[in-house]
């Protein structure tokens, strides 16, 4: 999966982690998330007085110092929204703001802001080039909290992960096919995070096994990147092209519900 939506995952569920308790350990700039970052911090657009125009400026420093903004602030919860640019979103994955939009809403008692995050790559810096920014983009806008049934969510995700393994043993390689079965194996799993890269992804307390398993299926299915990824091919043949383009647009929706409905469904009031 991407680095910045596993960012914006572990913001929103360790961010709810602090919300409730007021504290958090071994988060920033620990988790795997953040390890090739040089620095991650929240900004918003200031106007101050009636005579200045709007400038950006840094509201806080770092995640933990943007919950503790937000506390401090009333607000309720953190959720990830899903927005889709075009109906192709998994063509352009791999490149950075590709794919559709990622949103951190912050809830509060009657509304929600939006924040989404832009990612700068500076090439002085070796271990640690990426500058990350999340920006206010939204406001006082009515509350979303999207949510999809679980159930049914799972039992999609499952369809098109079933669809696309038959497809790419058939017509493409071994590898492939196996990468889509074993994201369908997670979602009978009692452990589905054990051999997943991002073991720090989310707060796993907070989450119920099959959110776990949906998931963590959802994110080993996520092969949607640059050059050599899933959807850096092309078929000679019109048929299988046009069903390979079918079954990725098909998989690509499921998956992004199933990661919002699995991060959306926390287990903290």
């Amino acid at each position: 999966m991407t680095g910045i939506l596993a960012q914006i995952i572990a913001i929103t569920s360790f961010g709810n982690e602090y919300l409730k308790n007021g504290k958090l350990t071994n988060f920033y700039p620990q988790i795997s998330t953040f390890q090739h970052c040089d620095f991650v911090d929240f900004r918003e657009m200031i106007k101050k007085n009636i005579f200045s125009s709007k400038k950006e400026t840094i509201l806080s420093k770092s995640p933990t110092e943007w919950f503790e903004y937000l506390k401090s602030k009333n607000c309720k919860k953190l959720r990830i929204f899903y927005q889709t640019v075009q109906e192709d979103d998994h063509k352009m994955a791999g490149f950075i703001g590709g794919g559709g939009n990622w949103f951190i809403e912050t809830i509060y008692s009657n509304h929600s802001d939006f924040w989404i995050s832009r990612w700068n790559h500076d090439k002085n810096l070796t271990e640690k080039p990426w500058q990350v920014t999340y920006g206010k983009a939204i406001e006082n806008r009515p509350i979303i909290n999207q949510q999809f049934d679980i159930i049914q969510t799972r039992e999609n995700l499952k369809s098109s992960l079933e669809k696309i393994a038959d497809f790419a043993y058939k017509e493409t390689t071994d590898n492939w096919g196996k990468i889509f079965e074993t994201a369908k194996e997670t979602l009978e799993s009692e452990k589905p995070e054990s051999d997943f890269y991002h073991n720090d992804l989310i707060s796993w307390n907070n989450y119920d096994l099959q959110n776990r398993q949906l998931l963590m299926s959802a994110c080993k299915a996520l092969v949607f990147g640059g050059m050599g990824s899933w959807n850096d091919m092309g078929f000679e043949n019109k048929e299988i092209d046009e069903n390979y383009n079918r079954l990725s647009t098909e998989l690509y929706k499921s998956m992004m519900e199933s990661i919002t409905c699995a991060v959306n469904k926390d287990k903290i009031e």
